[in-house]
C-alpha cells in the first residue's frame, strides 16, 4: 500500500468522524432548543428580535424594574432575584443581542447600540416608564448611560458591583496589563468555543456532562443556561464580540462624563470579597490598591445622586445575584418604594 493511499484513508476517516460529530452534535442541539424554549416573548427592535420575560403584577404608581446583566450573560443570571421582586413590583429581564434566547445583531456591541436596544425593546414592548434600572457589573455602567439619555424615565437606580468607565484607568499598573492580556485571551477562548460548538463537539457535553462552561447562573437555572449557550453559536460569538468591544466601551463612557443621577434613590452594592487577590504576580501593594479603588469608585457612583447609598454584600464576590440574591432584593425593594414617594 503506497503512502498517498495511506494518507488518502486517513483523510476520509477524519471526514467521515467530523460528518458524524455534526450530525450528532446538531441532533445534540436541535434536542436542547426544543426542550428549553424562551420563558418570555420575543420582540423585533428593528429585524431581529429581543427575548424578554416580565413578572409580576403592574401597580398603579409604581415603576417597573428592568434589570440588565454583566458581560456575556443572559437575564437568566437574574433567576434567584427576579421572581423575589415579583412579589412587589412588575420586573423584567432580557437577554442582549446575540445572548441566550435573542437573536443576534450586526452592530457592533458597543454601549450606545446596547442601550438603543433597550431602548427600543421597552417601547415595542409596551413596557411604560418610569424604571428602577438595576445593573450587575457592566450592566451598571449600561443602565447609568441609559438614565444619562432618558432621564425622564428613570426613577431609581441599583447597582451591584457596577464596572465603572474608570476603574481600569486608575488600577495599579501591574494589574491594568493583566487584565488587558486577560480580555485579549477570553477574546480568543470565546472564539475557540464557538468553533468548536460550531462543529457539534460542545452541546453532546452539556446533556452528558453538564457542559465545560463557567456558569455565573443560580443552580435552578444552569440547565436553561446551557442551553442557550450550546444549542448555537450566536452566544458565544456575542460573548467574542463583547468582550473585545469592552475596552473601547469604557473609553468611550468615559470620555462622555455621563455624570449626575440628580435625586432618585439610588443604591450601589459593592462584593465583600475582592475579586483580585496577591499572588501569581499580584504584590500585596496592588492588591491593596485594587481594593481602595473600588471603594473609591463605588463610593463615587454613590454620590451620583443625592439619595445614594452604599451597601456591602459581605458573603459576596463579583456574582452578588447569585451568592446573596437576597441583598439585591432588598436593595431593589428599598428603591422602589423611594421611588413611588
Amino acid at each position: 500500500m503506497t503512502a498517498g493511499l495511506v494518507l488518502g484513508g486517513i483523510v476520509l476517516l477524519l471526514v467521515v468522524l467530523a460528518g458524524l460529530m455534526w450530525a450528532f452534535g446538531s441532533r445534540a442541539k436541535a434536542k436542547l432548543a426544543a426542550k428549553y424554549p424562551a420563558p418570555g416573548r420575543m420582540v423585533d427592535v428593528g429585524g431581529y428580535r429581543l427575548h424578554l420575560n416580565c413578572q409580576g403584577t403592574p401597580v398603579a404608581g409604581s415603576p417597573t424594574v428592568v434589570m440588565e446583566t454583566a458581560h456575556a450573560e443572559p437575564g437568566l443570571s437574574w433567576a434567584s432575584v427576579q421572581p423575589e421582586v415579583a412579589k412587589f413590583a412588575r420586573v423584567c429581564t432580557y437577554d442582549r443581542a446575540g445572548l441566550g434566547w435573542s437573536e443576534a445583531s450586526s452592530k457592533p456591541r458597543t454601549a450606545d447600540a446596547i442601550v438603543d436596544e433597550l431602548h427600543t425593546l421597552l417601547a415595542r414592548a409596551g413596557v411604560e416608564p418610569p424604571y428602577v434600572l438595576v445593573g450587575h457589573s457592566i450592566g451598571g455602567m449600561y443602565v447609568r448611560l441609559y438614565a444619562h439619555e432618558h432621564p425622564d424615565e428613570v426613577a431609581g437606580m441599583v447597582l451591584v458591583d457596577a464596572t465603572h468607565e474608570e476603574q481600569f484607568a486608575r488600577m495599579p499598573e501591574a494589574i491594568a496589563k493583566m487584565q488587558a492580556t486577560s480580555t485579549r485571551a477570553m477574546g480568543c477562548l470565546f472564539g475557540l468555543l464557538r468553533t468548536m460548538n460550531s462543529i457539534g463537539l460542545l452541546a453532546p457535553l452539556a446533556e452528558i456532562r453538564g457542559g465545560v462552561w463557567p456558569m455565573p447562573v443560580p443552580r435552578e437555572a444552569r440547565a436553561a443556561y446551557l442551553a442557550t449557550v450550546y444549542s448555537g453559536t450566536q452566544h458565544l460569538e456575542t460573548s467574542r464580540r463583547e468582550t473585545l468591544a469592552m475596552p473601547e466601551n469604557l473609553a468611550v463612557v468615559r470620555v462622555r462624563q455621563i455624570g449626575s443621577l440628580g435625586d432618585i434613590p439610588l443604591t450601589v452594592i459593592s462584593a465583600g470579597r475582592p475579586a483580585i487577590s496577591a499572588g501569581h504576580g499580584i504584590s500585596e501593594a496592588d492588591a491593596e490598591r485594587l481594593k481602595e479603588v473600588a471603594t473609591e469608585l463605588h463610593a463615587e457612583m454613590a454620590a451620583l445622586s443625592t439619595r445614594g447609598k452604599r451597601v456591602i454584600a459581605e458573603e459576596s464576590g463579583h456574582y452578588v445575584p447569585v451568592e446573596q440574591p437576597t441583598v439585591v432584593v432588598d436593595a431593589i425593594r428599598e428603591v422602589v418604594e423611594a421611588a413611588r414617594g
